[in-house]
């Protein structure tokens, strides 16, 4: 039901940016990053992503709205019952944003915005086996939350470049993990709901005209997820919670803004 909700209002955010073409960007770019997952006294992931992001915005008398889309593929690390090197992950992210847009005296323009986010990780490491013999599983990590933050763009501080920035709150709505453990004899799948936890996003960048309303863009970035222990299930008669975990991810976006 919830992700039902959550498509019906994406949906209509960008039905609304359509309708409003004339007074819309569109931004295409791609990114690269290192990201590291921990689950604290049970195990560590580290690796790499790389994928594109896309973001249109609408921006009418100030009233902000924009959906953003970003996919990325990459592998990871694993160490906790041995290691497992080179497990393929994918991550897709759509998020929906309304906000106000304000300028300052100095020259800066402030934007203050809330919305709905989407966040799907797959990590996959079926038919994979650990140093110490430990057999991998697929595991899905799904995040429904609502970002609320400030975008600032500043004055420009060269003849050609203009820096901006931004500063996020993620609040957790529902988290949803699924681990596909029947993959692994003698285990059955499991599914857990978080309803505990938060992350927050910053990011400094720099943009620069290339053409006629072309702009070129270039961010670093750092994301963070701090989740509570999941709800209880069962793999036959054992119980088994998702960790209380962390997720950490630095990287760099370079795009084009039409």
């Amino acid at each position: 039901m919830i992700k039902l909700l959550f498509t019906l209002v994406l949906s209509s955010w960008s039905l609304g940016l359509y309708a409003a073409a004339s007074t819309s960007n569109v931004e295409l770019g791609f990114y690269t990053s290192n990201i590291t997952y921990t689950e604290p006294s049970v195990m560590e992931e580290k690796g790499s992503l790389s994928g594109v992001v896309a973001q249109i915005m609408s921006n009418k008398a100030g009233g902000i709205s924009a959906l953003d889309v970003l996919y990325s593929t990459g592998e990871m690390d694993y160490q906790g019952s041995g290691t497992i090197d080179d497990i393929p992950n994918e991550l897709f992210e759509i998020r929906g944003i309304l906000g106000r847009e304000y300028m300052l005296d100095s020259g800066w323009k402030i934007i203050s915005y809330i919305g709905l986010g989407y966040r799907h990780l797959n990590d996959d490491s079926s038919g994979m086996v650990s140093s110490t013999s430990a057999h991998g599983y697929e595991r899905d990590q799904v995040y429904y939350y609502s970002p609320v933050g400030i975008h600032f763009i500043g004055e420009q501080f060269t003849s050609e470049w203009t820096f901006h920035g931004n500063i996020e709150f993620d609040y957790l709505i529902l988290g949803r993990n699924n681990s596909y453990l029947s993959s692994v004899q003698g285990h059955e799948d499991l599914s857990f709901t978080q309803h505990d936890g938060y992350g927050s996003r910053f990011s400094l960048g720099l943009s620069k005209s290339v053409g006629k309303r072309v702009s070129l863009k270039l961010d670093l970035f750092y994301k963070y997820w701090d989740i509570e222990d999941s709800t209880i299930d069962y793999d036959y008669s054992t119980a088994m919670i998702e960790p209380e975990n962390h997720s950490k991810e630095m990287g760099v976006i370079l795009s084009l803004r039409i």
